[in-house]
């Protein structure tokens, strides 16, 4: 029995949280002293529910005034709160089957392009109407992302900016706790109407170069414990039972002998 506290208190120290598994960008080549490229972040796609800010404009200001100035209040009201209408356009939300009305246009499919895309296709069927027509467009809002699980502060977040990495994400929720896992953090990415998964790891070096860098609009980070936390977690109850349990048979040998 004597030598069951200190095997139990072995088994404690393997659960713990090595110094290595807190330090961020420690694995992988070295970073090369001359720097390396930046890698452009992906151009946001459009999504069902997304607000659109969509403002179009000509050399002639009255030619397109019919097509600025016919969203109705059903298009307008969920995607104007938090951000203004752009100079001269209005706001639009994509509905369910991916589509925004456009005054004189028409309804056309947006979801599953990318913002460049969306501009040049309304360009596109603004061209027998408006000669050289200039298409100014944008989310709104511009930003929105989770992260879940093992932060200080988990949270749904809405910015007004074009672009964001996953370590400004993971600083805004207060960065990861001890007891995070730095190795294995799930991004969830919405694509084409599919859900895309993919794991990034916050200790490689390499991960300034990955395609999940900079994020895309409504992706969620989740942070997931350390496995060796949970056996700490675990062990710390079983030790506790076990000290309890050797003070009791103390006692009883104790009170024997009397």
């Amino acid at each position: 029995m004597r030598y069951l506290l200190p095997l139990f208190a072995l088994w404690l120290l393997q659960g713990c949280v090595s110094p290595e598994q807190l330090v961020n960008f420690n694995t992988g080549p070295e970073f090369p002293p001359a720097g390396q490229p930046i890698p452009p972040p992906a151009d946001p796609i459009i999504q069902p529910g997304d607000g659109l800010a969509i403002s179009i404009q000509a050399e002639e200001p009255a030619l397109v005034q019919p097509f600025n100035f016919g969203g109705n209040a059903s298009q307008t009201s969920a995607a104007a709160t938090g951000s203004g209408v752009l100079p001269g356009g209005a706001n639009y939300q994509v509905n369910l089957i991916g589509e925004i009305d456009l005054p004189q246009i028409g309804a056309m499919k947006v979801a599953g392009l990318t913002v460049t895309q969306a501009r040049d296709s309304i360009i596109t069927r603004l061209k027998p109407y408006i000669q050289e027509p200039f298409v100014a467009l944008r989310r709104l809002p511009l930003f929105r992302f989770s992260v879940l699980g093992d932060v200080r502060s988990p949270n749904t977040f809405v910015l007004n900016e074009e672009r964001i990495t996953i370590l400004q994400a993971i600083g805004m929720a207060g960065d990861i706790n001890k007891s995070g896992n730095r190795d294995h953090i799930l991004i969830v990415r919405e694509s084409n109407g599919k859900q895309v998964f993919a794991h990034v790891s916050l200790r490689d070096r390499g991960i300034f170069q990955s395609p999940y860098f900079y994020l895309q609009p409504n992706d969620m980070i989740y942070v997931e414990p350390l496995r060796a936390v949970a056996v700490n977690d675990q062990s710390t109850r079983v030790l506790t039972w076990v000290s309890a349990s050797w003070t009791v048979v103390n006692l009883i040998v104790i009170l024997s002998r009397l």
